[in-house]
């Protein structure tokens, strides 16, 4: 093997591994957006899964004409109990973006005439993603 063959496989060996390790992270990152945002908290399905994926410090930061509103985990957890009975929320994962040990999701989500996008913000721990922040911005489609 020459010389340009050896280098342009080992840059090949690189990107792969980057690429692999990337899609992995993604998916872990999913999994926690998924289980404890979307279903444990969102659609109140599971608060011990929600607690498990969101950090104790959680904020999620909403506006309400010219008034930055901001609630904690906990309290968004107490606020879910109340109402157990809302609808499923339909959602889709429009993109995560990776910078080593952050990461930035944005979320679309529907129950009835209310449509939402949730932008969220976690760090990796000791090798687990956990959400610790996230905006949102909700409207009534009526």
């Amino acid at each position: 093997m020459n010389t340009k063959n050896g280098i342009a496989l080992f840059v090949s060996l690189i990107f792969a591994i980057a690429m692999f390790s990337q899609t992995s992270e993604k998916e872990e990152i999913q999994e926690v957006i998924e289980q404890s945002y979307i279903k444990g908290l969102i659609d109140a399905g599971d608060f011990d899964e929600a607690r498990k994926g969101i950090h104790e410090n959680f904020i999620i930061w909403g506006h309400r004409d010219t008034t930055l509103t901001s609630k904690t985990r906990d309290e968004w957890i107490a606020q879910r109990k109340k109402r157990p009975d809302l609808a499923k929320v339909d959602y889709s994962i429009v993109f995560i973006d990776i910078s080593d040990e952050a990461a930035s999701a944005k979320v679309e989500m529907s129950r009835g005439n209310i449509w939402a996008v949730d932008y969220i913000f976690l760090y990796k721990f000791k090798n687990t993603w956990r959400i610790v922040s996230a905006i949102d911005h909700v409207k009534r489609l009526d």
